[in-house]
């Protein structure tokens, strides 16, 4: 095997500095990735239901449109599945249909008349168009909503996956003991990605640049496969992932990290908490390294909690990471007038939370690993969402050969490709 070393390490003297070391090393790949298109799908209409906002707005609405100002049939507050509204009470939606067009019709003729413009000088007019629009959504919303189209199968794609990087480390020590340090990198050898920046002392570490959050570093995520991560389905999505400052410290086995950002750009979260901490425990038992973890994170009002638990031992190595998102408060439907809509519903949002559970497996066996790994997402109302994925490395030496195949919620992807290193 020849390997010819492109990385370098040059002291530098420094002022006031004991001793400073960069370092340069690299990554690349080249390979390919398969990803089966969509399935087919074949519409069907879905059952109608009325909401509470949806009932207050008939109730309205019929107090408006119904002969002598009847009321309505409809209980103010309840909301309606399909199955029970009644038929009479659909009756009462045309109803108040054939009325509000039977005035569209007398105030179109009365502005005609006047020779004034839909909707300028008739307000009763423009309010009448209104709500005949109104009504008929919500009788259709009633009956039922109408079958979606059938789909066909989208295509199975084939791209080429390539990538060089250039990574660049620092590191050194003040006369005072104080270690500093950086890590940088260039992608396909002109671009340039922020990197980070250190110091550490017997205080812990204090750390800038971009960061993941502290739940995130300390809980972390599973085991992946394929040459590109075959669509990296083993990771856990966490909302800290764009921290800019943090604090970490370890001692006796225990380490803990806490993140924040502060505000850096339009995008960065101006309100509300931005904050996130790990803490981890790991320790060697009977030739066994055993690891857990807990995380929590909160960004604006969603908050998350995380936690994880592995072994290792021999070639051996398991994981298994579980993440909640409470995805913040939920807010209700309401109902608003305007000059031109007798009431407009405001759509509610439930933020119902998301549980996210995952396991892995690696094992290796001289120049050969094989790794396998499963992960669930499961929000309330919402049919689950499966990943799993298995793969094999294979240490060339400097190179490596990695494939990996992974049922992406029903989707296949297949992903294979030699990893170098300099």
């Amino acid at each position: 095997m020849k390997h010819t070393l492109l990385a370098t390490t040059a002291l530098v003297a420094m002022t006031g500095a004991a001793a400073a070391e960069i370092t340069i090393s690299g990554t690349a790949r080249i390979g390919m990735v398969t990803t089966e298109g969509a399935a087919a799908t074949t519409g069907a209409a879905t059952a109608g239901a009325l909401t509470a906002t949806d009932v207050q707005t008939l109730t309205y609405l019929e107090s408006v449109y119904a002969p002598g100002g009847a009321a309505s049939a409809f209980a103010g507050t309840a909301a309606y599945a399909a199955a029970d509204i009644a038929a009479a009470e659909l009756d009462e939606i045309q109803a108040g249909i054939v009325t509000a067009k039977a005035l569209v019709v007398t105030e179109t003729a009365t502005a005609a008349a006047l020779n004034t413009p839909v909707g300028t000088a008739n307000a009763t007019l423009a309010q009448a168009v209104a709500d005949v629009a109104t009504l008929e959504a919500l009788l259709v919303k009633a009956l039922g909503s109408v079958a979606p189209a059938n789909t066909a199968k989208a295509k199975d794609t084939t791209v080429g996956k390539n990538r060089v990087r250039i990574s660049f480390a620092g590191s050194g020590e003040t006369d005072g003991g104080l270690t500093y340090g950086f890590s940088a990198r260039a992608d396909h050898s002109n671009t340039t990605t922020g990197g980070t920046q250190y110091i550490s002392g017997a205080f812990g570490k204090i750390t800038m640049g971009d960061l993941d959050g502290g739940d995130e570093q300390m809980v972390g995520n599973l085991s992946g496969v394929g040459s590109s991560g075959a669509g990296s389905h083993q990771e856990f999505g966490y909302q800290s992932s764009s921290h800019n400052i943090g604090y970490s410290i370890s001692m006796a086995g225990v380490s803990f990290a806490a993140t924040t950002d502060l505000v850096r750009g339009a995008d960065a979260t101006k309100t509300g908490s931005n904050s996130a901490m790990g803490l981890k425990w790991s320790s060697d038992m009977g030739g066994a390294t055993i690891g857990i973890a807990l995380g929590t994170s909160k960004i604006g009002t969603v908050s998350e909690d995380s936690m994880s638990a592995s072994v290792s031992v021999g070639g051996l190595s398991i994981k298994a990471v579980s993440h909640s998102n409470d995805n913040g408060p939920a807010t209700s439907a309401g109902a608003v007038q305007t000059a031109t809509v007798a009431y407009v519903a405001e759509a509610a949002a439930a933020n119902l939370d998301t549980d996210t559970t995952g396991l892995s497996l690696s094992y290796a066996m001289d120049a050969m690993s094989v790794t396998a790994y499963t992960r669930t997402e499961s929000t309330s109302g919402v049919t689950d969402k499966d990943y799993s994925g298995v793969g094999f490395t294979y240490d060339l030496g400097g190179a490596t050969l990695k494939a990996g195949f992974v049922d992406a919620n029903d989707i296949s992807v297949m992903d294979f490709g030699v990893n170098f290193s300099f």
